[in-house]
């Protein structure tokens, strides 16, 4: 058997454990994975020189086409993103305006048209009859994922229709019944948070911290409790976007203790950064806001001890940031392309995560979660191949060049990926993206 693609002499990790040797792919799917002597004659082989062979980083919370038109984004957003090792993106996206079986319909297309990566979808809840419609939308799309909205103001500046406690009990008892189902809920105290902004904006204030001041980390953590609360009452499995909060693993966890099924999404940039960092100006704001310091490092502890579930994003491109009002600025950072280094950088580095652990929280739980396993996030026999080649020692420093606000600028990163393969196909390689546009596939599909 003559292979297309062999990757040997590498440090060979996957979600529960690694070996020396490599990976042998025909067809787009991994058709061995072993030592060296065990991997057959290829077309192509590249010889990893040591350096470390992982799953492709699963990224499962994005929002592209929201400012940029959405072919664009595809096309941009989707180089970003395997520049930075991901192969698989899953997109939170919303559809005010109507039902969202057209819609999953055209924006398949015109993402398969575009994406350089794998892509698929979760749909946002924002009009009564987006729930009503769920079993239809399952049928029809094979989308199980579907996000409620608390901590934006009817009038927020992104648009976002904010849910009820009663969207989310009605989606949770449609979601039950469907296998695979999941409600990823955005976790803020919506009326306190209201009540406390009219508060701080009466202060002047426009720094950062004024905007995490006037929604504090108890309003995230009452909504997380209350939305434990539901999925118990009602057995829907629930996971909780973007924490930001060192006590979200902690009530997942005991959650998780009496049966429920909860799981927890934390950010690369609520590791790594504060609402105190004095470098970091209006334009940085996000939603859920960052945190202090101590937030941050309750992060880390769920991430060390495997309360925090997996790792996503959260990238959404806008245009420039005016940095004129903190109160009307959009929430959003952009992160694709160095999400991989500040984990390898932070965690691994400087703090002792194991790659296994890594690989669980970047591939194979983002993969299981939202269906995608074992065809995504493994390194088994018959997976795609989607893989990245990481080199831990390699120092580089972040340069931005492209849509959306960077708040990691000028930073030193110790390890980097060097080279990303989606379904066989080499798409970044010596710090270049091989330009296919229309080569990813939705990875969402009806039965």
């Amino acid at each position: 058997m003559k292979a297309e693609l062999v990757i040997k002499n590498a440090r060979v990790v996957d979600h529960d454990g690694e070996f020396f040797g490599g990976v042998a792919v025909t067809n787009g799917r991994i058709v061995l994975t072993g030592t060296n002597d065990a991997l057959p004659d290829a077309t192509r082989t590249i010889d990893a020189e040591g350096r470390v062979l992982m799953p492709g980083v699963i990224d499962p919370h994005c929002h592209l086409g929201v400012n940029y038109p959405y072919d664009e984004d595809m096309r941009s957003e989707t180089a970003a993103a395997a520049s930075g090792g991901v192969t698989t993106v899953l997109l939170y996206i919303r559809n005010k305006s109507g039902p969202y079986v057209p819609f999953y319909k055209e924006r398949r297309a015109v993402g398969e048209a575009n994406s350089l990566i794998d892509f698929g979808f979760h749909f946002g809840i924002q009009r009564e009859e987006h729930i009503h419609e769920i079993p239809d939308i399952v049928r029809e799309t094979g989308v199980r994922s579907f996000k409620c909205y608390f901590g934006y103001e009817p009038d927020n500046p992104i648009g976002i229709v904010p849910a009820t406690d009663g969207w989310v009990y009605a989606t949770m008892r449609h979601l039950k019944q469907i296998p695979g189902g999941v409600i990823s809920v955005h976790c803020e105290n919506t009326g306190i948070a209201t009540w406390l902004k009219d508060e701080m904006k009466a202060t002047g204030r426009q720094d950062l911290g004024v905007y995490s001041e006037s929604r504090p980390a108890f309003c995230e953590e009452e909504t997380i409790k209350r939305m434990i609360f539901l999925a118990e009452r009602t057995g829907c499995p629930l996971h909780l976007v973007h924490t930001s909060v060192g006590q979200g693993p902690v009530l997942a966890a005991e959650a998780r203790g009496r049966g429920i099924d909860v799981t927890v999404e934390t950010c690369p940039h609520y590791l790594t950064r504060t609402c105190y960092d004095p470098d970091l100006d209006m334009k940085a704001k996000i939603s859920p806001p960052l945190r202090d310091r101590g937030e941050l490092e309750g992060l880390w502890r769920g991430v060390l001890d495997g309360s925090v579930y997996s790792l996503g994003t959260d990238h959404v491109p806008f245009v420039p940031k005016k940095g004129e009002n903190i109160w009307t600025e959009v929430p959003g950072v952009v992160s694709f392309p160095w999400e991989l280094s500040l984990l390898l950088h932070f965690g691994v580095h400087q703090r002792g995560l194991s790659l296994s652990r890594l690989v669980q929280l970047n591939s194979y739980h983002p993969a299981r979660r939202f269906g995608l396993w074992p065809r995504k996030g493994s390194l088994q026999a018959g997976a795609d191949a989607d893989l990245v080649l990481v080199d831990l020692d390699e120092e580089r420093t972040v340069h931005h060049t492209g849509h959306g606000h960077c708040i990691y600028e000028g930073w030193t990163l110790k390890g980097w990926p060097v080279l990303t393969v989606s379904r066989g196909d080499v798409v970044h390689e010596n710090g270049a993206v091989v330009e296919r546009y229309g080569r990813g596939r939705c990875v969402i599909r009806p039965d």
